[in-house]
């Protein structure tokens, strides 16, 4: 991966930070996760994850046109209380661009 690279990410996902890059690619790498089951393999909280997933997904309320449309939030049909985390096209886009950085 070259700067080029990194700098095209930077200027078209500028909110996109480190830890957003750590969640998209456990994401990517177990499809299908919840927020808390990221939260507990980072070591951090639920809210945490939450904020960071909402920013991905469609944006956070009430600045939906920010969004940056990497994930897809999807309601767990047997578990209400429980949200399943995809990559959208987007996303899968970004991994195949940083995958150099994190293999």
């Amino acid at each position: 991966m070259d700067n080029h690279t990194l700098n095209r990410l930077a200027n078209r996902y500028p909110t996109l930070d480190l830890q957003s890059l750590r969640i998209l690619a456990m994401v990517a790498d177990w499809e299908g996760v919840s927020m808390a089951e990221i939260a507990e393999e980072l070591g951090t909280s639920h809210q945490h994850v939450q904020f960071h997933v909402s920013m991905m997904a469609q944006g956070k309320k009430g600045r939906e046109k920010n969004s940056i449309n990497l994930l897809l939030v999807e309601q767990d049909p047997f578990d209400k209380r429980r949200k399943n985390l995809r990559l959208t096209q987007a996303g899968e886009s970004v991994i195949k661009a940083i995958k150099p950085l994190i293999n």
